[in-house]
Parts: C-alpha cells; structure tokens; sequence
C-alpha cells in the first residue's frame, strides 16, 4: 500500500490553558515531510509512520467552530521556534515515530492498529482506532481516519508554559490523521 502524499494529513492539536488563557490560542500544527510506510506480511500489515519535528508548521488557530484562522507570520515563526526547542526538543530529538501492526485488508468500518510512539526519546503503547472508507477520488483506494488524544508527560515532556505559568498549554494534545492508501 502507498500512502497518496497530497491528499493525507497529520495534524496536532493544542488547547491553552492559564489565567490568561483568554489571550492564547488553540491551535493546529500540521506535519509536513512526514512519512508513512504499510508493508503487508502473512498476519497483516507492519506500519511505520515518521514524522520530522522541524516539519511541524502552525496551520492557525482554532476557533470554538473549528475553522482554523491563520496568525501573522511572525506569531507562526515563534510558535514554530517554541515547538521545536522547548516542546519536542528537536535538537537531541529530531523525529517523532510511530511503529505498529494492523490487520489487513482494510474493510470498510472501524479497526484498530497496535504500536508504541516514540516522542521526545520515550516510547509508550499507542494503540490507533482507525475509520476506513474507500476513498470516493480513487479507485481502489481507501482513506483511514483517526484521532488520538496523548498526555505530553507521559512522554516526560513538560508542557509549554510562559509569564510564569499564566500562559500554558494544556497537557493534552490531540493528533488526527486523514490518509489516503492506494494498491
């Protein structure tokens, strides 16, 4: 199976948090560069998805009716810096990966694939509740959705703080993912 790059995505999700809470922003942060790799085997399928932490770019914020509104370049520009250095520590930690199996073929309906994420240099049990429809644009091909919600000290991650904690991010993150697999 062959991921279809233009038409999947990979987002995170942050939610703000603090006594100035009001003057923050959720936001979505969408990965680019990242791969994802299905290689069937006699039990199923080993699925391998990585991730660039350099690659995450801030799409906008996101309103309570979840358009998602774009910041001023110099906003994107410091909340990528931020992410990078102080979240992900992308200097000692460059990737985020996600390693696991998944029962083949993928029917249309919900499934769930096994695995263990590694972010940060820890790696923990991450299983994925997948929903798979073909994919209405091409022929033979099937989009899987998803959405995960990690705690980022489970991952020994201190969540982004700032003004002394009265400006923080919640310790949740959501990522969602919408791929489109061919063959």
């Amino acid at each position: 199976m062959e991921l279809d790059p233009e038409r999947s995505t990979l987002s995170v999700w942050t939610h703000k948090a603090g006594l100035l809470a009001r003057a923050a922003h959720d936001l979505r942060l969408d990965a680019t560069g990242w791969r994802l790799e299905v290689r069937p085997d006699g039990e199923g399928a080993a699925v391998e998805v990585r991730a660039p932490v350099a690659g995450l770019r801030v799409a906008g914020q996101v309103h309570a009716d979840g358009r998602v509104e774009p910041l001023s370049a110099r906003d994107h520009a410091e909340i990528e810096e931020n992410v990078r250095r102080k979240v992900f520590d992308a200097g000692r930690h460059p990737e985020i990966a996600w390693s696991g199996r998944v029962a083949l073929p993928l029917a249309p309906g919900r499934t769930r694939a096994t695995g263990r994420l590694t972010l940060q240099g820890a790696t923990r049990e991450v299983p994925l509740d997948l929903e798979v429809r073909p994919d209405d644009a091409a022929p033979g091909a099937v989009r899987v959705e998803g959405r995960v919600r990690l705690l980022q000290t489970d991952f020994g991650i201190r969540p982004y703080s700032a003004l002394m904690g009265a400006l923080k991010l919640e310790d949740a993150l959501d990522v969602s993912w919408s791929v489109v697999l061919r063959g």
